[in-house]
């Protein structure tokens, strides 16, 4: 291949990497591109404090922990204790003594003892992690994000999710920007429409099937109707079908999906666990940007896994006269009344208490999907059906659709070069050739 042949094919690769959208993880691993789409989202990042009243209960029954396992497990005279030692064996045992040395706050006398059996199954299940998770720590091989996940993650996540709808390498659509003046350069951040993300908890269909298989039901009135039905005709670009999923791929019945919590796995190597909580946030602001889009006024949680270690934030939406939503994310700082305004809290899974933790953590993340957090969305469908029918209000769409950015960078160009045409002095015309007949 000649030299030229080469200097054109890399110029045109320069060229192509420079119009091209990014990827989700491209624009989390660089702050300033990361930065240009938080700020054309209206995202912003605050302190566990600013958690609103309304949902602060909400937010803190997910988050609180405590007295899940029976006391008597660490009295070695105690009756249960006896029981316990009967089938558990000596390691399990100094796990539960561990754990009770580190965070006796997660062990109680009001626990029924009578639920043994149960208890009993879902302490294996997290010693058996701890275990897995151990033996990588004591090796001297080097694991994957992927091997982290199938042998530590997922062996105590998936059987803590009993009721809830868990996903996993699902693809969540990005919202579509609240600011699009003076775009520029930054069009080409803004044009990235998906997130591909590791884990998703969702509401199971069967759960919120009144919401849209009946004929008087609210997706099929809200898809029917003039203002919301269309909202390709409202700015938004797709159909009202698919802006009423976060996920690019819609359901095959139509209907609703609705997210309460979004995981992101990353690799031991990966140094900053900001580029993790970054992309992370793209993915809850999406499904914050669409339980808002339905009027829904709900926390939504996100979990960042990385080496073993795990940390939180909760994200929820609010208004601002004249600059449209705002989506907010806190880092969850720990229970303490004085870490309220303090950096992320880190659960460190090599240690029985915290990945006893994080287990609670998650059960409480699926307790709360299929109760508190389906009423707030049947009570904010509900009511943007009732201002949509009687108060002739419009449904906003949320959904990243089209190219939009683009279109509007190429015509702020265009724009520009026909106002300098149209300033500058005419040119003569060039007189026409005449051809001569053959």
């Amino acid at each position: 291949m000649s030299s030229g042949a080469s200097s054109f094919k890399a110029t045109k690769k320069r060229k192509l990497a420079r119009t091209r959208a990014p990827s989700a993880s491209e624009i989390a691993r660089n702050v300033t591109n990361f930065e240009t789409w938080t700020t054309h989202q209206g995202c912003e990042q605050v302190s566990y404090a600013d958690v609103p009243d309304d949902l602060k209960a909400d937010v803190a029954g997910v988050f609180d922990v405590g007295g899940r396992l029976p006391v008597a497990w660490a009295d070695k005279d105690s009756d249960a204790f006896r029981v316990l030692a009967l089938v558990a064996s000596k390691d399990i045992l100094l796990f539960v003594e561990d754990a009770f040395n580190q965070c006796p706050g997660l062990f109680s006398d009001t626990v029924n003892t009578a639920n043994f059996p149960h208890l009993y199954a879902e302490l294996t299940t997290v010693f058996s992690a701890w275990r897995r998770l151990r033996r990588m720590r004591m090796s001297k091989e080097k694991w994957s994000e992927a091997d982290f996940a199938a042998n530590v993650y997922n062996v105590f996540r998936s059987p803590a999710l009993h009721q809830s709808t868990y996903r996993v390498h699902c693809t969540i659509s990005l919202p579509q920007p609240v600011h699009l003046s003076n775009l520029g350069d930054q069009a080409r951040i803004l044009n990235a429409k998906v997130v591909a993300h590791d884990c998703a908890v969702l509401i199971p269909a069967a759960n919120i099937r009144n919401l849209s298989h009946s004929a008087k039901s609210a997706f099929k009135i809200l898809k029917s109707h003039s203002t919301a039905g269309n909202s390709r005709s409202t700015g938004g670009g797709a159909s009202f079908r698919s802006q009423s999923t976060p996920c690019s791929q819609v359901p095959d019945a139509a209907g609703f999906e609705f997210a309460s919590s979004f995981w992101e796995d990353k690799k031991p190597v990966h140094h900053l666990l900001e580029d993790a909580y970054r992309q992370n946030r793209m993915a809850t602001a999406s499904a914050v940007r669409h339980l808002r889009s339905f009027r829904i006024k709900a926390p939504v949680f996100g979990l960042v896994w990385a080496n073993g270690s795990v940390r939180a934030h909760v994200d929820w939406w609010k208004v601002d006269e004249g600059k449209g939503p705002i989506v907010l994310s806190a880092p969850y700082p720990g229970s303490g009344p004085e870490q309220v305004n303090g950096p992320f809290h880190e659960w460190l899974l090599h240690r029985p208490s915290d990945i006893l933790s994080v287990y609670f953590l998650i059960r409480n993340i699926d307790d709360w999907t299929i109760g508190k957090f389906k009423e707030r969305v049947m009570c904010g469908v509900d009511e943007l059906v009732n201002a949509v029918v009687h108060k002739g209000q419009k449904y906003e769409p949320w959904k990243r659709v089209g190219e939009l950015c683009l279109t509007t960078l190429r015509q702020s160009k265009e724009n520009n070069v026909s106002a300098t045409t149209e300033s500058a002095s005419p040119l003569p015309k060039a007189k026409a050739r005449k051809h001569r007949e053959r």
